[in-house]
């Protein structure tokens, strides 16, 4: 009865949201990107019609005190989404915004708020905090979409994920599904995430928390496809132009790889589609690339630079299951084996692997020779249809699987880091559509610490 009621606030608030907004000036957003120390990027797509875009922002304790900033860049474009970086924020500070569009404030039925990163280093205990990761979200499109039964599910998970408190969001691939049409132009991918992102079921989660996010297949072009994509350097553009990471890959290495901090914990998102070989080319050839040796390069050595408690190297593709048949980082074995090796051989300690793409969410333990235990967390699906065939064959009672059962239906992952220095875990639950614990497992420090 509860959920029913929470479903039907919701519900009101969407269609309030939709009267509420201008349609004619804004198509989607606000988002917010990434939020730093001293500045925080608000993201929102506008319609052709608008010629001028301000954000207005003041400190909640101090609003009198108010900042404008106007945007500069192009506008009047088919596709118009807008990045505006909030500069010169004072640090563990709680900002509202407001947003201007022609001169006309924009109403919304939610809060416009964040707050800045604070100092905590040298001063205090790690705070305790918690994020939000999954991935699939297939939103239906009937005029692109195959025939027969919608592939896409309730997107009422963003309202249940909006209402589950957290300080910040990680969306790991397959973020969006290109269809047939849409991979092969600029014109469809752009169209694509705009159709989705202005979905009303996300605004109140895009808005609520900072969103970092990498791609996997779908979201980057066709179905399995890597390095050989002919649009890849153009569907990079549209992920840059869609999401608010604060970097992308390296001056000189392009790609949406990148890596951010919070509190006591490193997130390194890679990316495992720019650079990568064909699955079909041998496991074992040597030319077989996942993340490519310049970003494997960056990965290893911001591994040795981390001070962090839990490294979380963040991938598209599962890591770490011996049993999958299907898209693995493990089928990559040179750049695989190669990680672990160097992990190994540098005692590098609190790696955990977060993982998308099966359609399942599990937890998947190994434990390589000289090693701690290594643990591979699956977020999926947000929406995408489940897989029968992980109920069948080798899969459906898998030995590496840690956690009771895999997840088979709608669900996201959330992980709480907590505890006193040294003895810090991360606990992790995956919660269904109807905000239902499906299970809980806890991984300690001094579990994945060489002894």
């Amino acid at each position: 009865m509860l959920f029913r009621n929470l479903t039907a606030i919701f519900i009101f608030f969407n269609i309030h949201y939709l009267f509420a907004q201008d349609s004619t000036l804004l198509i989607c957003g606000p988002m917010l990107g990434y939020v730093q120390h001293r500045e925080a990027l608000i993201w929102l797509e506008t319609t052709p019609a608008v010629k001028k875009i301000q954000i207005k922002y003041f400190q909640e304790e101090a609003p009198a005190s108010i900042n404008t900033i106007t945007y500069d860049g192009r506008l009047g474009e088919r596709y118009n989404p807008v990045k505006i970086i909030l500069p010169f924020l004072d640090m563990n500070t709680r900002y509202q915004y407001e947003i201007y569009l022609n001169d006309k404030k924009q109403v919304f039925t939610f809060p416009l708020t964040f707050k800045t990163k604070m100092v905590w280093e040298f001063r205090q205990p790690a705070p305790d905090f918690s994020f939000l990761f999954g991935s699939c979200a297939y939103i239906n499109d009937a005029l692109y979409d195959r025939p027969g039964e919608p592939y896409g599910r309730d997107p009422g998970i963003f309202d249940t994920m909006a209402c589950v408190p957290s300080d910040f969001m990680i969306w790991l691939g397959d973020n969006m599904y290109t269809r047939e049409a849409d991979n092969t132009s600029r014109s469809g991918l752009y169209y694509r995430y705009t159709h989705d992102r202005k979905i009303p079921q996300l605004r109140r989660l895009l808005a609520s928390r900072p969103n970092y996010a990498t791609w996997d297949d779908h979201d980057y072009g066709p179905n399995d496809i890597g390095s050989c994509y002919e649009l890849k350097d153009v569907s990079l553009q549209a992920f840059k132009d869609f999401w608010g990471n604060e970097t992308y890959g390296e001056s000189d290495n392009p790609g949406v790889y990148t890596h951010f901090n919070y509190i006591d914990c490193d997130f390194f998102l890679t990316d495992d589609r720019f650079y990568r070989s064909d699955d079909k080319m041998n496991d074992s050839s040597a030319a077989k690339h996942y993340l490519g040796n310049r970003q494997l390069e960056w990965l290893e050595n911001s591994l040795l630079y981390s001070k962090a408690t839990f490294k979380f190297i963040c991938s598209g593709s599962q890591v770490l299951n011996p049993l999958n048949d299907f898209e693995s980082w493990r089928h990559y074995q040179k750049e695989f084996d190669g990680l672990l090796k160097f992990i190994r051989e540098n005692k590098i300690n609190g790696v955990v692997f977060l993982s998308g793409d099966r359609h399942i969410s599990e937890i998947i333990k190994v434990q390589p020779d000289g090693f701690y235990p290594l643990f591979d967390i699956t977020g999926s699906a947000f929406t995408s249809r489940f897989n029968p065939k992980f109920t069948q064959g080798k899969e459906a009672n898998n030995a590496f699987r840690v956690v009771p059962k895999a997840v088979l239906d709608q669900n996201f992952i959330k992980i709480t880091v907590t505890g006193a220095r040294n003895n810090r875990i991360a606990s992790v639950s995956a919660i269904t559509v109807d905000n239902m614990q499906a299970w809980n497992y806890e991984i300690h420090q001094s579990d994945i610490t060489y002894k």
